[in-house]
């Protein structure tokens, strides 16, 4: 099992837990509201801020063990809100990510959140833009205990 394979699975557990929310979109002169868009590394460079509302999975670090690999995954959160009080909104978008995973618990069929991590919304923010990080430590068996078949 690949950490890109990891990387998918969380992917598809974010985009079932966020399925049922929708945020504004930019542009539109009447406003309106569409579901969050999930990215599995970075956002396209050149429509990012069409993307918007999106979160984006990607890969950060691993550190091995006699029995395990750690693996962090970083999760960087999008939306859009004119309102000045709109880093709320991302903070709800966040906690209900991060709090599926934790009830959970298990992603896919071997990666496992270890309750380590943290989430923040920045300072200064690209207004009418919010955009909050967290990073999350999961595990997963080493390669060598992965059954052949994968």
């Amino acid at each position: 099992m690949n950490i890109g394979i990891f990387e998918i699975a969380l992917k598809e557990f974010v985009e079932v837990t966020t399925s049922d929310l929708m945020f504004l979109e930019q542009g539109k002169k009447v406003p309106a509201r569409r579901p969050i868009r999930v990215f599995s590394g970075f956002l396209p460079p050149n429509t990012a801020e069409d993307e918007i509302p999106a979160i984006a999975i990607r890969f950060n670090k691993a550190e091995d063990s006699i029995d395990a690999r750690v693996l962090y995954f970083d999760f960087y959160f999008a939306i859009f809100n004119r309102d000045s009080e709109g880093y709320k909104e991302l903070t709800l978008l966040i906690e209900r990510v991060i709090n599926n995973i934790t009830e959970k618990k298990y992603i896919g069929e071997y990666l496992s959140y270890s309750g380590a991590g943290e989430f923040e919304i920045e300072d200064e923010q690209p207004y009418p833009f919010w955009i909050g990080s967290a990073r999350l430590k999961f595990e997963a068996p080493k390669p060598d205990y992965i059954p052949s078949y994968y």
